[in-house]
């Protein structure tokens, strides 16, 4: 076993708790990479656990066989990550081995790989072709003009062996940026991807943006302003729906989000939270706090797009016409 596969073995064998506070001094990239190796662990003897343990501590000697899964991997971060982030993290990570990117790279289009890879650091790209299999880098390479490809090439033939951590980290990344990005968008329509990009949008250029669609196609315009969500959409969403969103954000993105809004949306959002962070958050802004507009506009989005996850999960739902959630 490597040594990330060991500690991963060793979490799972810990309780919750501990488990826990060991996490936590752990960086994000840090917790990537032992979610990976949890999730390529598979079944582990008692035998091997109890040989494992006995390496760490003297007190822990029962063993236990384990057997990771998405259940374990969640309990596991629960308390030390958001569920946004825990949620994100599985997504990354979800593939049995992420080793198998290497072999899933020949399933994608040359130019849309080689498009990726010309924005990176020729050494990631010497590194990346000299893991793909050989008929999938011989063609990447041919994608990439003379010079460059000399460039790769040369680093290629000066490569050293690469530390375990940065080659997962790499693989997490190209199943995430390559693999996952292409499958979720080949599933798209192009009306949902624009609006998904507009989305990123503040409101004026958002607004500007199907203005100018609306402009040669209200069809189309329509069938993205369904689709739309802004921060201000929030007070569409039931009450009961507000304190959903709200319950999985951190104090201070609430506080910078609150402020300069409508008055009867920050009541209808203070109402949503619990009792004690009503009145933190209620004092922060009677006290003036004053972000930086970029700032605010960060913590709204950060918010809407949460918000807009939750609704095609179904976990919220907008209030019908005629329901009394918010002021007429």
């Amino acid at each position: 076993m490597t040594g990330t596969s060991k500690a991963a073995a060793i979490l799972l064998a810990l309780n919750k708790e501990t488990a826990g506070r060991v996490l936590k001094f752990f960086d994000e990239d840090e917790v990537k990479v032992i979610v990976q190796a949890i999730n390529d662990l598979g079944s582990i003897s008692r035998e091997a656990v109890d040989k494992l343990i006995e390496v760490f501590a003297d007190d822990i000697k029962g063993g236990v066989d384990l057997t990771a899964n998405a259940k374990k991997i969640h309990d596991l971060l629960e308390g030390v990550l958001s569920s946004e982030q825990i949620e994100a993290l599985l997504s990354q990570t979800g593939t049995k081995s992420a080793h198998a990117v290497w072999q899933q790279l020949a399933k994608i289009p040359d130019a849309v790989l080689a498009k990726y890879l010309q924005n990176e650091h020729p050494q990631v790209v010497a590194l990346v072709l000299s893991r793909a299999e050989l008929p999938t880098a011989a063609h990447l390479l041919a994608q990439f003009p003379r010079k460059e490809a000399n460039v790769v090439v040369q680093r290629m033939l000066a490569l050293r062996p690469v530390e375990e951590r940065p080659l997962v980290l790499l693989e997490i990344s190209l199943v995430q940026d390559v693999l996952l990005n292409r499958r979720n968008n080949s599933d798209q329509s192009p009306h949902t991807r624009l609006a998904h990009i507009i989305n990123k949008m503040d409101r004026k250029m958002m607004e500007e943006s199907v203005g100018s669609i609306a402009a040669h196609n209200e069809k189309d315009a329509e069938l993205i302003r369904q689709q739309l969500f802004t921060f201000l959409d929030l007070d569409r969403l039931t009450d009961q729906s507000l304190t959903t969103v709200f319950d999985a954000m951190q104090p201070d993105t609430i506080i910078h989000a609150l402020v300069g809004i409508p008055s009867h949306l920050t009541d209808r959002i203070l109402a949503a939270l619990p009792a004690r962070a009503q009145r933190v958050i209620k004092s922060e802004l009677e006290n003036g706090v004053s972000p930086k507009p970029k700032e605010i506009q960060k913590a709204q989005r950060v918010i809407a797009d949460a918000a807009l996850v939750m609704l095609e999960r179904g976990d919220i739902e907008i209030q019908h016409e005629g329901e009394s959630d918010g002021p007429d």
